[in-house]
């Protein structure tokens, strides 16, 4: 009796475990009836958005908050400038997957406490082209002069 107890308690476990750490369902971005942007830098202008995005890098990707102990001056990186190190594909790839290896700014600290959620199961590949689309977009006009 004990031990069918026991196994009772160990299924509602690894059940509430699962259930509590699986990735949220994808969600839609756009509202029922209303006009889609025709745009790529709209669309992913919206998804950044509804995404949460601006919570760690801020409104218009210029800034991050605090990320203490992390490889990127202790907080979480601007992204206006993901075109100095990504391609639009790497970029893809990036907003998909995500990064869960935060590098740590000193060795013998903890970890940084915040990571980039990647986008699969969230974000089909379209909606993460248009998100890279908006991405690109944000890089600095006095930037884009030609420095050769």
């Amino acid at each position: 009796m004990k031990r069918a107890a026991f196994a009772g308690v160990i299924v509602v476990v690894v059940v509430n475990a699962f259930i509590l750490n699986r990735p949220p369902q994808p969600r839609r971005i756009y509202r029922s009836g209303a006009a889609v942007p025709s745009n790529a830098i709209e669309r992913g202008q919206l998804i950044y958005a509804q995404y949460g995005c601006a919570l760690c890098h801020g409104d218009d990707g210029r800034s991050g908050i605090a990320n203490p102990n992390s490889e990127t001056d202790e907080k979480i990186p601007p992204i206006v400038f993901v075109q100095e190190g990504y391609t639009k594909p790497e970029l893809l790839t990036y907003v998909l997957k995500g990064n869960q290896e935060i590098g740590k700014e000193r060795a013998d600290g903890s970890a940084p406490p915040y990571r980039m959620p990647g986008g699969l199961g969230r974000l089909n590949r379209n909606e993460a082209g248009d998100l890279v689309e908006y991405l690109w977009s944000l890089y600095p006009e006095d930037e884009k002069t030609d420095k050769w």
